[in-house]
């Protein structure tokens, strides 16, 4: 099972940061009616959805979960979406515009990956993404799992998490990322974002992302749980609370925005 197909019901309603994130890109893309696009990593696809809302040409979404392309294709049945990891799609010069949001820390095959979404590319077409970036890349919950981390019960146990995302530490180790990979930069950059959230919806948001890193099975080195995840979530979510004034956290997050021609 992959990592995202236990949450893929509730991900639409929880992901509020990968939201607010994919409202800017598309943005910054700009896609034109008519344009050909395909969505990779597209989750549920209420984003695809979205981009499908705005050209007239072919959309498709993509994704490695099972579980998340189940989803797309329930609520939205008109549009096309393919279970497979972005290193093996095979779409070639097909799509004027590729999106690609809050998913390529997760990608294990990252060059693999880019050279996948490069190909399917027409020439001049153009690839927005973005991401949690640099080697700082969440700090609210960074600092929430350094002190989960150290409670009786979880520090012996999460000493065998094995960290399974992909960062580089600055600004320019992604400028030769992606040139690597063959794109033009027409803008990079890294913004330091932070917003206020109920603890509930701060909460939301950490099982939506962070905690598939953090509390995955496949990225321990020895056997944990189910009651040893459950207690971690609900350890974090007591820190929220604790944390909180006036009932709001502040979840932050340093977030690459990127976009390259081909």
């Amino acid at each position: 099972m992959n990592t995202f197909d236990k949450v893929s019901p509730e991900y639409k309603d929880k992901s509020l940061v990968q939201k607010n994130a994919a409202g800017r890109l598309l943005e910054l893309l700009k896609i034109q009616k008519g344009e050909s696009v395909i969505d990779v990593a597209c989750g549920p696809g209420h984003i695809t959805a979205q981009i499908a809302g705005m050209t007239s040409g072919r959309v498709a979404g993509t994704d490695v979960s099972e579980g998340m392309i189940g989803q797309a294709r329930k609520l939205y049945p008109g549009i096309e979406f393919v279970t497979v990891a972005v290193e093996d799609m095979g779409f070639e010069a097909e799509f004027d515009a590729a999106f690609c949001n809050s998913a390529l820390q997760w990608f294990t095959k990252p060059d693999n990956a880019m050279a996948a979404i490069y190909r399917c590319l027409k020439k001049g077409g153009r690839l927005g993404l973005a991401c949690p970036a640099t080697s700082n890349w969440t700090p609210f919950f960074d600092s929430l799992v350094s002190r989960v981390k150290e409670r009786a019960g979880i520090k012996e146990i999460f000493s065998h998490w094995k960290n399974p995302w992909f960062h580089l530490a600055q600004k320019a180790d992604y400028e030769r990322f992606f040139a690597k990979a063959g794109f033009r930069q027409e803008r990079l950059e890294i913004i330091y974002e932070q917003n206020d959230y109920s603890v509930d919806d701060a909460y939301g948001i950490w099982l939506s992302g962070a905690a598939n890193g953090f509390l995955g099975k496949q990225y321990y080195d020895a056997v944990i749980s189910d009651d040893y995840i459950a207690g971690f979530n609900s350890a974090v979510r007591e820190e929220m609370q604790k944390g909180s004034q006036g009932g709001k956290v502040k979840v932050d997050f340093n977030r690459l925005y990127f976009i390259g021609v081909k």
